[in-house]
């Protein structure tokens, strides 16, 4: 076949791949069904389906009251509100998921953001496997990720044998069901929800701008402190939010790599729903949790414009 024919048999291949997609459209706009299907008013359908329908739900049972062997009883009380706000137990169940969520999130932040910078800067050819083992860890489900840690942190884990084998101890240190080893847990899981954050913000950034920056007589500390961070913010808000919100509310680090000391939110909350059948109760926590992390992210959004953040990071 001649390069003519070629070029003509692939103008022809183009032409009726056009044609195709625009039968396609025609037919979609003369469906009104299917016009429907894809309207904007069914997304927001779908969203107060599946958002606010149930969070109203939750919002009601919060004003209810338990009945016998779990009951809801449809009678309007405030006595739920009272039970959390003269609980101190349950007051520094919150106040702790809190304080380990910022916990959590200022060590993933340095480690996230080095990783992420990097990736975004480098050219080496490693550069797609590099990033495939950075999302490699959402193709296996988090139970099981979490199950693995119990193997490496336990007594007679890898960190153990390792620590034995070179004589920094002399017996098995606890490292399982313990603060230390649930803050392990909850790094590794959410290090790509920094990393991929700021590795999109990185990569975006032109070099020619940093060198400019360069030749305008700036060091490297300063062409980075005062050009590639600012640029890199929007990731760095993005990757703060996700891991924040993510590790305060975590249910399985806390429920098998901590302690009976280590209680959180999440793993409280769902005991009284399922243990205690208390719904009014767990409702009415569920929705003072919502209520604080919304006001903790309204404070950090006065500093960090969140709505300028997200749309400057594309994951």
């Amino acid at each position: 076949m001649s390069g003519k024919d070629a070029t003509g048999v692939g103008r022809e291949a183009v032409t009726g791949e056009r044609s195709t997609f625009t039968t396609i459209q025609e037919r979609v706009a003369a469906n009104d069904y299917a016009r429907w299907l894809l309207s904007p008013g069914l997304g927001l359908l779908w969203v107060f389906l599946f958002l606010f329908a149930p969070l109203s739900i939750i919002v009601l049972f919060s004003f209810y009251t338990s009945g016998e062997y779990g009951a809801i009883v449809s009678e309007f009380t405030l006595a739920n509100y009272e039970r959390f706000l003269n609980s101190p137990t349950y007051q520094f169940v919150i106040a702790k998921s809190f304080a380990i969520g910022v916990l959590t999130t200022l060590i993933v932040l340095p480690l996230g953001y080095t990783l992420g910078y990097y990736l975004g800067r480098t050219e080496t050819r490693w550069k797609p496997i590099l990033l495939g083992l950075v999302v490699v860890q959402f193709w296996v489900p988090i139970i099981i990720r979490t199950y693995a840690w119990i193997s490496v942190l336990g007594r007679q884990g890898l960190v153990n044998k390792l620590l034995l084998g070179l004589g920094v101890v002399n017996e098995p240190v606890q490292l399982l069901y313990t603060l230390p080893g649930m803050m392990v847990g909850l790094v590794v899981s959410l290090l790509p929800f920094m990393i991929l954050p700021v590795y999109s913000s990185v990569s975006t950034i032109d070099d020619d701008i940093i060198q400019a920056a360069k030749t305008l007589g700036a060091t490297d500390a300063r062409a980075f402190r005062e050009v590639t961070l600012p640029l890199s913010w929007p990731g760095i808000v993005s990757g703060i939010l996700f891991t924040f919100i993510i590790s305060a509310g975590a249910f399985i680090a806390p429920q098998l790599l901590g302690g009976p000391s280590e209680r959180m939110v999440a793993p409280v909350i769902a005991d009284v729903f399922l243990k205690d059948f208390n719904w009014p109760f767990a409702a009415a926590l569920s929705l003072v949790y919502f209520l604080l992390i919304g006001v903790a992210l309204y404070l950090f959004t006065r500093k960090a414009d969140l709505e300028e953040a997200l749309e400057g990071t594309s994951l």
